[in-house]
């Protein structure tokens, strides 16, 4: 299989395999119910194996072009490895578009934050500022995060905890689409001189909104963080490969200038990574755990200049 098809890297049986965070972490809180209008709206929350807490808190969503995925599965194993650096991580799912359309997918992430400010005393979490990353499909709703912070539109209260927000206060997003409406003529633009575009749509977006992008641009739009951009976002890390075919590093470099425009360039910050495609390892490298740990630590834990030493593995159920 090209690793760097429609769908990418992440659509292969890697994405099957499931990882043994109880191995690991003394404590975990394993599939808990944030709300109940779905079997897919639970979260795992991984507790540091050291400290008292109570720990800052990274919320992870998965990739999986908004129709498979899980919050365990091996391309969670990055987010969940900041565990081992002080940050208790919950990883979430949400209702995939074979189960729901848009905008339910980001009613579940403000969901997930809710319930975690409702019940940080009983997880031993500091919820005052709550960090996002988010891959692929999980790097959209994690810039749609960013983006729409006090919007009552893009949240169902209705699903608990309404008196808590689902405010976040920093986001990291790794290769996620944040323009759907030109993710085509980003692909155009890439093209090389004497190639030629062969346009192949996957239906991705169509599943997800339950509609096609002709006669619907309105609604497109309003699921793309580009269009939702304001003077309050929270700090930003930005990170895509410029051998990407599934999301174009255009989108990235177009959201980040955007970013500038609205607030300025001291707390967003864009790595554009030489040669790496779609789900590449050099985002899971240690090194680039570093800068994600370094951003974090800035934003959300409130240290800075900490060393981290070697990151382990977390290994793969059996």
């Amino acid at each position: 299989m090209d690793r760097n098809d429609a769908i990418g890297r992440e659509v292969s049986n890697e994405a099957l395999l499931m990882l043994e965070v109880e191995k690991v972490f003394e404590k975990t809180y394993l599939d808990i119910s944030y709300a109940n209008e779905s079997k897919h709206q639970k979260m795992d929350i991984i507790i540091p194996n050291e400290g008292e807490g109570p720990f800052p808190v990274v919320v992870n969503i998965h990739g999986g072009a908004w129709f498979f995925g899980d919050k365990r599965n091996v391309h969670t194993r990055s987010s969940i490895q900041l565990a081992f650096k002080g940050y208790a991580v919950a990883t979430i799912n949400y209702r995939l578009s074979g189960d729901a359309k848009w905008p339910a997918q980001i009613y579940d992430c403000k969901a997930a934050v809710r319930f975690l400010r409702a019940n940080s005393a009983k997880y031993n979490i500091k919820t005052d500022k709550i960090g996002v990353i988010g891959n692929s499909s999980g790097g959209h709703l994690a810039g749609v995060m960013a983006t729409t912070n006090g919007r009552s539109e893009y949240e169902d209260l209705s699903m608990g905890n309404s008196e808590y927000s689902s405010d976040v206060q920093a986001v990291a997003a790794w290769y996620g689409i944040f323009d759907f409406i030109n993710i085509e003529n980003h692909k155009k633009q890439l093209v090389k001189v004497g190639e030629t575009y062969k346009g192949e749509d996957d239906g991705v977006l169509d599943r997800l909104m339950g509609c096609s992008m002709k006669g619907n641009e309105d609604k497109y739009a309003d699921a793309s963080p580009i269009y939702q951009m304001n003077a309050n976002m929270p700090p930003m890390l930005i990170q895509q490969g410029t051998s990407d075919k599934v999301v174009p590093y255009l989108q990235a470099i177009d959201f980040f200038n955007k970013y500038i425009k609205f607030c300025g360039d001291e707390n967003v910050h864009i790595d554009i990574l030489e040669g790496a495609i779609h789900g590449d390892d050099a985002f899971r490298t240690n090194e680039n755990m570093y800068k994600v740990l370094k951003f974090m630590d800035k934003y959300i834990m409130g240290v800075q200049g900490r060393s981290y030493g070697e990151i382990p593995e977390i290994p793969l159920a059996k």
